[in-house]
Order: structure tokens, then C-alpha cells, then sequence
């Protein structure tokens, strides 16, 4: 296992992957059975604001039926399999971690799904993408990660069609780290002293990739999201329920996640967010 395998296996443990079967079942599905879109979208959604992001690049991008879509860190394949539920394009599902690309190749089966979603298990930056093979090329909050940014918007940028286009979500900084308090709480959400970048970071990475690029910072709704998703986690009810079906150990990891984006989205207003939009020309 590699060392950034390694430390994506320690960012997902708090979302436990296994995690959704349980709630299927809650939901009232066994094993094996058939699985609806619709339900599973409540669920495989990891990123915040759930369908409404995807639903956002949509738009953004303009997918439309038959598009070619690369979805990078595709987790248990959410995303890839509601875009492709909506517009009727075909997504490939790159994935780095072999447990999330196994129950994301479940879940696609079991949606009878497999025609238009194709997982794809490696690293993004040695995986064999192709020339000029995609229309678009979707990611949600998985950017940061990846340690080789202008490796990884190179290859990109080769794999898209000319007039290709590529969007992300992704957090950023907003000021300079200036206490202690709020280093600890960075470091603890990257899992690393890796430096955030800033939005102009990301768009010079782009530009200087080939990219034509435009920015919606999303900000405040990344604020509004980690506020009520705290909020909500601090109910009692809400904690009993969590742990009745998976443990005080994740629970505890999850609400410590939990608070510390809110403390950097909120409390500090250190970290923001934007949807970045690249055209290739």
C-alpha cells in the first residue's frame, strides 16, 4: 500500500464504506436484491450538498445524452451513477481505493447500471486514461488530495476532447493560518501539514495546465452545510440512532470530523470553497 493509499484509507474511515449496506437494509433492502436510483441517491452521495452538486455541474458543463464523462474519485460511485441516471451519458468511475471501487461496482450492478457506468480502480496519476477520450471530467473534493496537482491537470487536460470541459469541487483556503487552534484543525482535516490551496493557486495550476477557467465560489453554502450537519449530529436522537448501527468508535470519529469543519468553515472562516470550470483550448 502506498503512503497516500494509506492516508486516503484514514480520511474515508469515519464514512466506513460498508456502511451502506446497513442502510439499505434500514430502508427495508436485503442482500442482493435489486436497488432503485432514487433510494440509493439518499445514500452514495459523499460529498456536501449531495445531488444538488451534481445537479450543479450538469449545468454548468451542459452533459448532455451520450457524453463521455471521467468522474475522478468516484468513491462507492455515487455521483457517476445519478449523472449518468439524469442525462443518459456514459461515466467512467476512477477510484483509488479497491474497497470503495468493489461496493461501487456492487451498487452499479445491482442498479442495473453497468452499461452506462464503468469503474475503474487505480491512481488517477498513472491510471491509463486515454487521448482526447472524454467531453468532461467531474470531480467533488478529492482534488486536494492528490500530492502532484499540475501532473494530474496535464493529464487531464490530454484526456479531454478539444472544447472538453472540467469541473470541480473543492475546498480552499481564504486568508493565512494565523493561531495555533486553527493549524491543529487543518492539519487534523487534511490528515497532513499539506499546505490548502488558495483559489488563485488553483486557477494559476490551470492556466498554466492549458485550461481557459472560471471560479464560483460556493463558500457560503459549504458554511451553511458543515453548520446544520453539526447541528444536527449534536441531537441526541440523532446520535442513538448512529450508534445503534454502527458504534460509538465511528460515531465519535464522525462527529469529530464534524466539528472541526465547521470550526474552519465557520468559527475561523479559514476555509472556503469553489466550483472551478476549465475549458480545454
Amino acid at each position: 500500500m502506498s503512503k497516500e493509499d494509506h492516508k486516503m484509507r484514514q480520511f474515508i474511515i469515519y464514512r466506513h464504506v460498508e456502511k451502506i449496506y446497513t442502510e439499505l437494509k434500514e430502508l427495508g433492502y436485503h442482500d442482493n436484491d435489486p436497488l432503485e436510483v432514487t433510494d440509493l441517491t439518499k445514500l452514495d452521495q459523499w460529498h456536501y450538498c449531495g445531488t444538488d452538486a451534481v445537479d450543479a455541474v450538469i449545468k454548468l458543463l451542459d452533459i448532455r445524452e451520450g457524453a463521455r464523462v471521467l468522474d475522478v474519485g468516484a468513491g462507492i460511485g455515487g455521483p457517476s451513477r445519478y449523472l449518468a441516471h439524469k442525462t443518459k451519458c456514459h461515466v467512467t468511475a476512477a477510484e483509488l481505493l479497491p474497497d470503495n471501487h468493489r461496493v461501487g461496482q456492487d451498487l452499479t450492478s445491482r442498479c442495473g447500471m453497468t452499461g452506462s457506468v464503468k469503474h475503474v480502480c487505480g491512481d488517477i496519476l498513472t491510471t491509463e486514461l486515454g487521448k482526447q477520450e472524454f467531453d468532461h471530467v467531474i470531480s467533488f473534493q478529492v482534488i486536494l488530495y492528490v500530492p502532484e496537482k499540475p501532473r494530474l491537470f496535464r493529464q487531464l487536460y490530454a484526456s479531454l476532447k478539444p472544447g472538453g470541459t472540467l469541473c470541480f469541487e473543492e475546498f480552499y483556503r481564504l486568508r493565512d493560518v494565523e493561531s495555533d487552534e486553527e493549524k491543529a484543525a487543518l492539519k487534523y482535516f487534511l490528515l497532513s501539514d499539506i499546505a490548502l490551496p488558495t483559489q488563485q493557486d488553483y486557477r494559476k495550476l490551470l492556466e498554466e495546465a492549458g485550461f481557459q477557467v472560471t471560479v464560483h465560489d460556493i463558500s457560503d453554502s459549504y458554511s451553511e452545510y458543515t453548520y446544520k450537519r453539526w447541528s444536527k449530529f449534536e441531537e441526541p436522537e440523532e446520535r442513538s440512532k448512529h450508534v445503534r448501527l454502527y458504534g460509538e468508535d465511528l460515531v465519535d470519529g464522525w462527529r469529530q470530523l464534524y466539528v472541526t469543519a465547521k470550526k474552519l468553515c465557520n468559527d475561523f472562516g479559514l476555509m472556503g470553497a469553489g466550483r472551478f470550470v476549465a475549458r480545454k483550448v
